[in-house]
């Protein structure tokens, strides 16, 4: 008797056979989102908005008093929120009929249901690298890196609050050195330093990636290659090399600089980035469903989320290297 099919068989082989490897099939394919859904994942349960509490200022009270001083007991506003939206994305998943009775047995369903979840899940991440990285010109999509780490020059206001109005809320950008050199690097990472608050991991495409190498290379008194990676990037195969100690990895989705053929140098400091999602569209797939009107099976794999900054401060881009 021939195994039956239908969206039971479906579901069950979908959860058996996609959803164990989305780790490795999602999540590895770029390595800002793989170090951020690795470390910085946030669950968020509902909410009109995902809030962003942000602590930007110093008590305006306290300090040294003796004896019988009056001390000064008035509150001090040292705290705003911001505010993100959700934003969702999809990838439509479709098989019909006919191909459900040429795969008439569990084994093969399983394979082309791998090969449609392999196929969505490529897909959901290409999408979500581009969002990752976008300006924010698409409202529906992530209020992404280039509109987030900025100084009012791409966007004004992120996540509801003007930079304008709140001085404290802006990248250091530099939009003028042409040359990629030692020298405007480190002193990008000072300005995004703060006492022990450092970038923790420098982006940039291919093109850039090969000046700082050749420049280490200069610099090298034998004939060595530039040594050095972080274990975490390297164990998921990702090339990259140190500088201050921190990795400079290759993301092909990192934004222009003023010349298309050159990408940004970005300095991120995770510990102020987060990956907001909720349960219900954390790379969820949906059942299986068959329209009234056509011999077919449809399901969709959902993602609602956001990526949140909370001290822009602690971040930099130089955006004009040429060469």
């Amino acid at each position: 008797m021939a195994t039956p099919i239908g969206t039971g068989v479906l579901n069950s082989i979908s959860r058996r056979f996609i959803l164990g490897e989305i780790t490795d099939n999602i999540y590895r394919s770029n390595p800002i989102l793989f170090r951020l859904i690795a470390s910085k994942k946030k669950m968020v349960q509902g909410g009109l908005q995902i809030e962003l509490p942000l602590m930007y200022g110093r008590f305006a009270a306290g300090g040294p008093y003796q004896g019988f001083d009056q001390l000064t007991i008035a509150p001090s506003d040292t705290v705003k929120n911001a505010a993100l939206d959700w934003k969702q994305h999809y990838v439509p998943l479709a098989i019909d009929g006919l191909s459900l009775i040429k795969a008439n047995s569990p084994e093969a369903i399983a394979n082309i249901i791998r090969l449609l979840s392999d196929q969505s899940q490529m897909e959901m991440a290409e999408n979500l690298a581009v969002g990752l990285w976008s300006d924010g010109s698409n409202p529906k999509d992530l209020d992404g890196l280039k509109v987030a780490i900025d100084d009012g020059t791409v966007n004004n206001t992120y996540a509801g609050l003007s930079r304008t109005a709140n001085t404290w809320w802006k990248s250091k950008i530099d939009s003028s050195t042409a040359a990629l050199d030692l020298p405007p690097l480190q002193a990008m990472f000072g300005n995004c330093t703060e006492g022990g608050r450092a970038p923790t991991i420098v982006v940039s495409r291919q093109e850039q990636y090969n000046r700082f190498w050749a420049k280490n290379t200069v610099y090298q008194q034998f004939p060595v290659n530039p040594g050095g990676s972080d274990e975490l990037l390297a164990s998921a195969g990702f090339t990259n090399l140190l500088f201050n100690n921190v990795p400079w990895t290759v993301d092909s989705h990192v934004f222009d600089g003023p010349n298309a053929t050159n990408s940004a140098v970005v300095m991120l400091n995770e510990d102020y980035i987060y990956w907001f999602t909720t349960p219900r569209g954390d790379f969820a797939m949906e059942d299986w469903q068959k329209p009234p009107d056509q011999d077919a099976y449809v399901s969709m794999l959902l993602f609602a989320g956001n990526i949140g900054i909370t001290n822009d401060a602690r971040h930099g881009k130089l955006t004009n290297f040429a060469s």
